[in-house]
């Protein structure tokens, strides 16, 4: 059986050495069967000086109403103050920089909220690392898999909450397709991740399937999300 704790230290160590990257993010959403959400997001980011790309095209369906939207970007960080190049992944910064310890609040307490909130945040991922599916491919390619529905209610109420919480509103037509959405209740929600030889994350594919209460009708609502990434 494969140590699932190394095998993700590998994938991480391995996101940290990357100086760029670049994919494409694609979602599509249906109502009843009826789609109404097609977004696609074409993007390339380098991170030694902060350069990015991205193409933005979004469909969407309003009651009827159909909304369109492009958008090309193009951006540097390397003369904005405070850049600097940590790799994919980067230590988070809280507050003005005071470091009590890993076992200490705010304040310099012992065994105070945030060291609580650390232990929240471990248990939370040995119970994700608990529910984890790997399986080696004829190719040697590993995928990763998590299935929503075998996990413990207390994890799906939290899934759930992020998820509303971590809505399109970068402008009024995604805030219009995060409206499209309110009230979706997931079901049944599967997470598949396929990593390569070289412990690089190839694709991540999300799929969710559920509800949405209407004042008048109880809606099938399905989410598809794939992420392809090219190293």
């Amino acid at each position: 059986m494969m140590n699932k704790v190394k095998f993700l230290y590998d994938v991480v160590s391995a996101l940290k050495e990357k100086e760029s990257f670049r994919g494409v993010l694609a979602v599509e959403g249906s109502r009843n069967q009826d789609k109404i959400l097609v977004f696609n997001n074409e993007f390339e980011k380098n991170l030694l000086d902060g350069r990015t790309k991205a193409k933005v095209q979004l469909e969407l369906d309003c009651q009827g109403k159909k909304i369109k939207h492009e958008s090309s970007t193009e951006f540097d960080l390397q003369d904005c103050h405070g850049h600097r190049h940590h790799g994919f992944l980067h230590p988070m910064r809280h507050g003005h920089g005071h470091h009590h310890g890993p076992f200490c609040d705010d304040d310099g307490v012992i065994g105070g909220r945030r060291f609580k909130g650390k232990l929240s945040r471990l248990a939370f991922f040995l119970k994700v690392l608990n529910s984890m599916e790997l399986e080696e491919q004829d190719d040697k390619k590993i995928v990763l898999s998590l299935n929503f529905d075998q996990i413990p209610e207390d994890m799906k109420g939290l899934i759930q909450r992020k998820m509303q919480h971590h809505k399109m509103h970068h402008n009024r037509d995604f805030q219009q397709a995060s409206k499209e959405f309110s009230g979706f209740e997931p079901s049944a929600v599967k997470l598949t991740i396929l990593v390569n030889q070289n412990k690089d994350v190839e694709k991540v594919v999300l799929i969710a399937e559920g509800k949405q209460q209407e004042e008048t009708a109880v809606n099938d609502v399905k989410l598809n999300a794939e992420l392809r990434l090219d190293w």
